[in-house]
């Protein structure tokens, strides 16, 4: 084990205090670039029977009406990119990943299920996928 002296540790210090004090906006700058990526490509036969049902969700009982939407148009949903930045550094594909077992990361971050409720309500008023994606990126991108 190498101990520093007191010369190297100041020689070192300000590249350190860079690292440190830059590394913050990084990630928000990383996290801001994938939120406000493109959409994914709806994959095809994609179906709801992955979102975590309302018995997986006994512990995040707010979320079951949010999740029982998302049931209702994972094609839809497979087709939107999550904007919160909560996916990073996963392995999702699209909002509905966020609603699939075993992370069901919606369970828990209020802007996927905003994102989904938004999606729903926009396909219900029978606008098309990029209209539904210009909404949920004027509202969240």
């Amino acid at each position: 084990m190498h101990r520093q002296s007191r010369r190297e540790f100041l020689r070192a210090a300000p590249g350190t205090l860079a690292v440190v004090l830059c590394a913050p906006a990084v990630l928000s700058a990383t996290r801001m670039r994938n939120a406000g990526g493109p959409h994914p490509t709806p994959r095809a036969g994609i179906s709801a029977a992955k979102v975590a049902t309302d018995v997986q969700l006994a512990k995040h009982s707010d979320a079951i009406a949010t999740f029982a939407l998302a049931r209702q148009i994972p094609e839809i949903l497979d087709g939107v990119r999550c904007q919160c930045g909560c996916i990073d550094g996963k392995a999702y594909y699209s909002l509905l990943s966020c609603f699939e077992t075993p992370d069901m990361m919606a369970a828990e971050c209020q802007v996927c299920q905003a994102q989904a409720r938004l999606a729903h309500r926009l396909h219900s008023a029978g606008k098309s996928l990029d209209e539904i994606r210009k909404g949920i990126d004027a509202k969240f991108g």
